[in-house]
């Protein structure tokens, strides 16, 4: 077993893990990046060939701030990058009156000065011909929302990272770890590797390394499928933006992207449609193992009724993990418990627009133990 020494260890190299590693690396610190299974794979949470990107947020409008200054940090990676990312689509949303989603976004919306435009059902008809409309519903449409290619962004941020110095291995299952007074140690199968700090941003995996803060996060199945369209040609994004959609008959609400043709998801794979709902609590080692016909039965319900052009028959239907903190906002900030130690969690499924922001934040916290961003609202003190 070797021993090697680094600034700083990220473990988890996903959503927040990639960016926090390029993050560390472009300050000249010495980062050691560890995942479990490949750079990109489909056994987490940010598989699923899209993510949606909106400011006009109904979770809480704490978030806007934070938002701001991550859309500006997307336009910053397109720049370094020369790559389109963003996909500014525009965002419908729609559901009954005062229904509690549209509130929340036209609270944050009101509050931020965000645009949102408040369309009639003629306007909706001749934008949207793809939507089938029921009275006495709202129709609020968010311009400047899209959505960017989770895979793409994880793949660059890895590469902008190794560029910077930082070294990332895959396959390495972090068996054990610790933390005393100036020094963290991480085991693998592998190699032991020392740190001055560590960083945790293991998604539905954290649990396996958090056992007691177990009671704060829960791991669920989140379902998603990909469609064949009737009529292709009203699902691109000219025709069909991005949307939320409240029903009164559930709670929460679907969602979905219009025909893709970017990264290494193209159009083939067709209209992805989900609905964000605290799934099935699992073992996230267990992700796939689930009834694809019964998972799958109240998208293609949705389908059927509100969006009937957009179901011929049903291409895929895949699998990826939300970890639910109990209020449904994130876990952001150095860990109470532990000298060394930063963690970023419990991100509930709408934390991807976010990264970019979340790996400044994280390598803030890990080598200054603050950051100037508002994320106080973000401790788990909250919990207790």
């Amino acid at each position: 077993m070797s021993s090697q020494h680094y600034d700083v260890i990220v473990v988890g190299i996903g959503s927040m893990g990639a960016p926090t590693c390029y993050n560390l690396a472009k300050r000249g610190v010495k980062v050691l990046g560890l995942e479990q299974f490949t750079i990109v794979h489909e056994n987490g949470s940010h598989a699923g060939q899209s993510r949606m990107v909106r400011k006009a947020y109904f979770e809480n409008p704490d978030y806007v701030p934070l938002l701001d200054t991550a859309y500006a940090l997307w336009e910053e990676l397109e720049e370094i990058t020369g790559q389109k990312l963003f996909h500014k689509t525009g965002l419908f949303y729609t559901g009954p009156n005062q229904n509690n989603l549209l509130e929340g976004v036209k609270l944050s919306a009101q509050k931020y000065n965000i645009t949102i435009n408040n369309l009639n059902e003629s306007e909706c008809l001749k934008k949207f011909p793809s939507f089938k409309l029921t009275k006495n519903y709202e129709y609020l449409f968010e311009p400047d929302a899209g959505y960017v290619v989770p895979e793409q962004i994880i793949k660059l941020y890895t590469k902008l990272a190794i560029n910077e110095g930082a070294t990332i291995l895959e396959n390495q299952l972090v068996e054990a770890w610790s933390d005393t007074e100036n020094v963290v140690s991480v085991r693998t199968k592998t190699a032991t590797y020392i740190a001055d700090k560590i960083i945790f941003t293991a998604g539905g995996f954290t649990n396996n390394l958090f056992p007691k803060g177990k009671n704060q996060l829960v791991p669920r199945r989140q379902v998603t499928c990909w469609f064949q369209p009737k009529k292709p040609s009203l699902f691109t994004s000219e025709k069909f933006p991005c949307f939320l959609y409240t029903t009164p008959e559930l709670p929460g609400a679907f969602y979905g992207f219009p025909l893709l043709s970017t990264g290494d998801m193209n159009s083939k794979m067709g209209i992805k449609v989900g609905y964000h709902y605290p799934g099935e609590v699992i073992d996230p080692y267990t992700l796939h193992n689930f009834d694809h016909e019964k998972e799958s039965k109240l998208i293609k319900e949705f389908m059927h009724s509100y969006i009937p052009d957009g179901y011929e028959s049903v291409l895929s239907t895949k699998s990826c993990i939300y970890t639910y903190t109990e209020d449904g906002d994130f876990i952001l900030e150095n860990h109470k418990d532990y000298q060394n130690v930063s963690i970023a969690c419990g991100f509930s499924g709408h934390g991807f627009k976010l990264a970019p922001l979340v790996g400044e934040i994280l390598a803030d916290l890990s080598l200054e133990g603050k950051t100037k961003h508002p994320i106080g609202f973000l401790s788990s003190n909250r919990f207790l």
